[in-house]
């Protein structure tokens, strides 16, 4: 049969609905490749970190604490250049672009004949008490508000701008870190005793003193009786793991007064309450020196002191003993 015969025999309708199906195939192939998915990612917006804002309760406590605290009452004249001391003693009142700051971390700038006063730093400016701001909650806290953030930071006043930290420690060694001797977090990051513990394990977030007593009941462990008989003895000049000097306290003016305690140099020799701590004593280092240069802090004690119950089957092992006592010759009268 010709084509044109076949073609005739085709029902229209058939090949209207062949021609609708046609261009409906043409438009979702043409609409496939025109509108094609858009495959780029929009990412899903972080959460914004809560901000936790302490309430008035929690402001009174934090306030009570504090102004019981020696942060709460940190001025002092600094020689006239007060203005540097300020850097941690009252971090908004210091001037990081005062002339006196490099004289103020040059040791040679004190350096003086012995008993003359120390010389006013160059370009040292006071700081009134008046205007003297301690270290107030807002150095360790962000404001918010009319309350402050419980989350801890530093205010840099350097760069006028808070410095995240990641603990209690990190924001204690921003004025602890032994600039000018305070080697308060180098001995804890050492301490046998307390290894690893974070500072307000011992001292109160916002500043309460701490005491050793505070965890530790002198008459109430193994050494008890070494205890009684060392009342005026600071804790750490037995247990200071760190092999400082040791002395009696004699100034009337200090917090240690009376007390044989370990010394350093911070800005001057001052008793040193160590953190760098053992549970061993070596009871030595006061009462037998190992050489002369040290001086002996108890030239006296007697046998009975530490044995009142009369003499002992074994050596005593904070004696030193001749190895060979009978080798001296001695003459009979």
């Amino acid at each position: 049969m010709p084509p044109r015969e076949r073609y005739r025999m085709i029902p229209k309708k058939t090949v209207f609905l062949i021609i609708i199906i046609i261009l409906c195939g043409l438009f979702l192939v043409g609409g496939t490749v025109t509108a094609s998915p858009d495959l780029s990612i929009t990412p899903t917006p972080e959460k914004t970190p809560e901000i936790y804002v302490a309430s008035e309760e929690e402001l009174q406590i934090a306030y009570a604490e504090w102004s019981g605290s020696r942060h709460a009452n940190t001025f002092n004249q600094g020689m006239g250049a007060n203005t540097t001391c300020a850097k941690c003693k009252s971090p908004t009142n210091w001037d990081p672009n005062n002339l006196a700051q490099d004289s103020a971390l040059d040791c040679y700038s004190c350096k003086r004949i012995p008993g003359e006063p120390r010389p006013e730093l160059i370009g040292g400016e006071g700081v009134s008490q008046a205007d003297w701001q301690n270290i107030s909650c807002n150095i360790c806290h962000q404001p918010v508000g009319d309350s402050y953030s419980v989350a801890i930071a530093f205010w840099d006043q350097a760069s006028k701008t808070y410095i995240s930290v990641q603990n209690t420690n990190e924001l204690c060694a921003k004025c602890h870190e032994g600039q000018h001797g305070f080697e308060v977090i180098k001995e804890q990051e050492v301490s046998p005793a307390h290894n690893g513990w974070a500072c307000t394990k011992c001292h109160g977030a916002h500043g309460a003193p701490a005491a050793c007593t505070d965890c530790h009941d002198p008459q109430a462990v193994s050494g008890a009786a070494e205890h009684a008989r060392h009342p005026n003895v600071n804790c750490t000049a037995c247990h200071d793991a760190g092999n400082l000097g040791l002395w009696l306290d004699e100034n009337p003016a200090s917090r240690h007064f009376s007390q044989y305690i370990p010394k350093r140099y911070a800005h001057t020799v001052t008793s040193w309450p160590s953190h760098n701590l053992s549970k061993s004593v070596d009871c030595k280092r006061c009462h037998h020196p190992a050489n002369r240069e040290i001086p002996v802090l108890a030239d006296e004690v007697g046998c009975k002191a530490c044995h009142p119950d009369g003499e002992v089957i074994f050596w005593c092992e904070f004696l030193p003993r001749d190895a060979n006592p009978n080798t001296a010759l001695i003459k009979e009268p």
